[in-house]
């Protein structure tokens, strides 16, 4: 059986694939905090409509 020599260009291959990989999940966690943010800011304006809501119906009920 012929040995077939070691390829290293393989190993630059599979250094492009992980910092690609690495590119993917950096961009991933990004856009996760990015749309915690918002999903706070979006929480923060709901409980701020829900208690001016309440104050109106408090008010409303109490005439």
């Amino acid at each position: 059986m012929p040995v077939r020599p070691h390829v290293t260009h393989q190993h630059g291959v599979i250094l492009l694939e992980a910092l690609v990989a690495l590119a993917v999940l950096s961009l991933g966690a990004a856009a996760m905090f990015r749309a915690l943010d918002y999903l706070e800011a979006a929480s923060h304006a709901a409980r701020a409509l829900a208690v001016e809501a309440r104050a109106q119906t408090n008010q409303m009920e109490s005439r």
